[in-house]
């Protein structure tokens, strides 16, 4: 994510019946590809920034406001997810971070860090779309 990306948000974007703004952290381009995929059935959500690693996301000036953050936990660099995501919530308090990993047996460790909103496996790639409606208030699209 270079700092062109990053992106201010109005103060009517942050309403509950607006837009969310979505910042991708997952390294593997085709995950990448499928969670921006996966958006862009709600309108309601725009993906502002993708980036490879939590070094990457954690650079970009803190200008957004998130709604939604899904990171995965094994990422390019040296910063995992589930370090990171106490990080990124410090710089975004008001998102919602959805940890979305291939690793199952992060998920007690994952339930037991305050800064992550939600847990979900890779495999249910599925309910990424309505858990981030839920989590962010929109509920399904009209």
């Amino acid at each position: 994510m270079t700092s062109g990306e990053a992106m201010v948000v109005s103060d009517e974007a942050r309403e509950p019946n607006n837009a969310k703004i979505l910042v991708v952290v997952e390294d593997d381009p085709d995950v990448q590809f499928l969670v921006e995929a996966i958006f862009a059935m709600d309108p309601r959500f725009t993906v502002t920034a993708v980036a490879a690693s939590a070094e990457e996301a954690l650079e970009a000036p803190p200008t957004s406001e998130p709604g939604i953050i899904v990171l995965d936990h094994g990422l390019a660099g040296p910063l995992p997810g589930l370090a990171a995501a106490p990080m990124l919530k410090e710089r975004a308090p008001q998102a919602k971070i959805i940890m979305f990993t291939a690793h199952a047996a992060l998920q007690a460790r994952a339930d037991q860090e305050p800064a992550i909103d939600a847990f979900l496996l890779k495999t249910e790639s599925d309910r990424l779309l309505p858990l981030a409606q839920e989590l962010t208030g929109l509920g399904p699209p009209s």
